[in-house]
């Protein structure tokens, strides 16, 4: 048992609900573990709970990645002559927050603002996508933390043939906002997550 393990099994159930109603005063590991001893004490808990405390997280995630703001700064120009695209830094972000579904829809948008076929990008992403299960279940590495390691070499991948090769490491562009990979990816994980409730049912 950690430490916050510890320190958290000695709060009363009503300290313990403050942790996963309020997460954004709390580390992600501190209410994934308050909301494990609730469960372990057999406290009742809406059914959508831990849907809607990792719905959190990734918006919380989004609003630190907006207010970093040299993230999103590389290579990029303020004068209104320049394209418009999602920034590689963006691109990896989102690849590996949310899926590579999510970084293949980034490129594809970089490629059609640059008068570029983007058919090979998507299916570049769906035989990702559909592939990538199989491989890390062969290799027994199908667990979560793993499938980051999967998202980030795909997404060096795509950097490599969608990016490097069209685009080029010096190009000059300004940034793109970062909205709508942020519902699309909010949406896509919500799916993901009612359906792996849906089979663990």
């Amino acid at each position: 048992m950690s430490a916050l393990q510890q320190i958290l099994s000695k709060k009363t159930d009503k300290e313990l609900l403050f942790y996963i109603n309020n997460i954004d005063k709390h580390t992600d590991e501190a209410v994934r573990l308050a909301l494990a001893e609730l469960r372990k004490r057999n406290v009742e808990l809406p059914d959508q709970i831990e849907l809607d405390i990792e719905a959190g997280f990734k918006i919380r995630a989004i609003r630190v990645l907006e207010k970093k703001k040299e993230i999103w700064t590389e290579n990029v120009e303020e004068y209104l002559e320049a394209p418009e695209y999602y920034t590689k830094r963006a691109i990896y972000a989102f690849s590996i927050l949310f899926s590579i579904l999510i970084g293949t829809f980034m490129i594809a948008s970089n490629r059609k603002t640059a008068g570029k076929e983007i058919w090979s990008v998507i299916l570049f992403g769906i035989l990702y996508i559909g592939l990538a299960p199989f491989v890390m279940a062969f290799i027994h590495l199908d667990k979560v933390p793993y499938w980051y390691i999967a998202n980030s070499a795909g997404t060096l991948i795509m950097y490599e043939l969608f990016w490097n090769r069209d685009f080029g490491k010096d190009i000059k562009y300004r940034t793109k906002s970062i909205w709508l990979p942020s519902v699309f990816g909010l949406i896509l994980f919500v799916f993901f997550l009612n359906k792996d409730n849906n089979t663990q049912e």
